[in-house]
């Protein structure tokens, strides 16, 4: 270790993986923290540390100037839908994400019980509750069988992301979603997609993360196939593309015919499932079907939504301050 240790040489060698000066004084050092103590060598060690424990960080690999940084060794982890040539896997969001899912892991008692891997069983389930399967019921049915559930999206500029993220923590399952678009609906299909994973067994032979970088309706992959079909079942029943290649004038004429004519007759499947289901089903009418989705969904607050049920859900006392305050921030809460 330096024997003059400075923020400016944590942060040059912070940069190295993408966690610039703004990101790092934001979410790695508590509130308290000033440039006076910048270059003060043991504050800075104690920096170092909120540093490391905050973003996931191996603290020896930021101290020694030998050693290459790197964050901590993840459990086995899956990657899916990657799709670049250089191996460019999202590592970085990766990790941070990992990071809130071992903490909000640890802020919640849960009694995980088993999913059935029949999907209809679990829309039953649901809908003996409630009218429809949507974000909030599906929250609902997640947290009563034991499976954490939160949003993260709180990455530095430029990095490469992802949709969802499961991981096995302390034998019980977190989800992580992260899709930037954050419509109910949208983030709907991202958690039936989630638990369709889990369902269907596809976390196995040792895997404990499975990170989703993409979730598209057509892809080359089985297992993501299984999972969207999965949440299309879930969440729609029997109307999966029942709307097929239907054109529509403009975006009010699209949303009249879903809401008084095809809701009509399937009370049980909600407006902005089918909306979204249709823009995926036909890419040339995405645009048309997201203009539907901002009418139905203007505020987007999916993410709000899903952080706000976790909040109520942890324990809050179990977190140091600066734990505290970092979940606070990254969660929105």
């Amino acid at each position: 270790m330096t024997e003059t240790l400075t923020m400016s040489y944590l942060y040059a060698k912070l940069s190295s993986i993408g966690l610039n000066q703004d990101y790092v004084r934001e979410n790695g050092l508590p509130s308290w923290w000033n440039d006076e103590l910048n270059n003060k060598h043991f504050a800075v060690l104690e920096g170092a540390g909120y540093i490391a424990d905050n973003l996931n960080l191996d603290l020896k690999s930021l101290l020694v100037p030998e050693e290459k940084i790197k964050f901590n060794t993840p459990p086995a982890t899956k990657f899916k839908q990657h799709n670049s040539q250089n191996n460019d896997y999202p590592y970085v969001a990766q990790a941070l994400a990992s990071r809130v899912a071992e903490l909000i892991a640890c802020g919640t008692d849960v009694n995980v019980t088993s999913l059935p891997t029949n999907v209809e069983e679990i829309r039953t389930e649901i809908l003996k509750n409630y009218p429809k399967v949507n974000l909030i019921s599906l929250l609902e049915y997640c947290w009563s069988k034991g499976i954490v559930i939160g949003y993260f999206h709180h990455f530095p500029k430029n990095t490469k992301k992802f949709a969802g993220l499961i991981q096995l923590q302390f034998s019980r399952p977190v989800i992580i979603l992260s899709s930037k678009p954050t419509h109910s609906a949208r983030l709907a299909f991202n958690l039936a997609h989630e638990l369709g994973h889990l369902a269907l067994g596809h976390l196995k032979e040792g895997v404990l993360i499975l990170v989703d970088e993409q979730i598209e309706f057509d892809c080359n992959n089985d297992e993501e196939n299984q999972a969207n079909q999965f949440a299309a079942q879930l969440l729609l029943h029997d109307c999966d593309n029942c709307l097929e290649n239907k054109r529509f004038q403009n975006t009010d004429k699209f949303s009249n015919y879903v809401v008084n004519e095809i809701i009509v007759k399937h009370p049980r499947v909600e407006a902005d499932a089918l909306i979204l289901n249709y823009g995926w089903h036909n890419k040339q009418y995405f645009p048309l079907a997201m203009s539907a989705l901002n009418k139905l969904d203007p505020l987007a607050n999916g993410q709000q939504i899903i952080n706000e049920y976790l909040a109520d859900r942890l324990d809050w006392d179990r977190f140091n301050d600066e734990n505290y305050e970092y979940l606070e921030k990254v969660l929105g809460v």
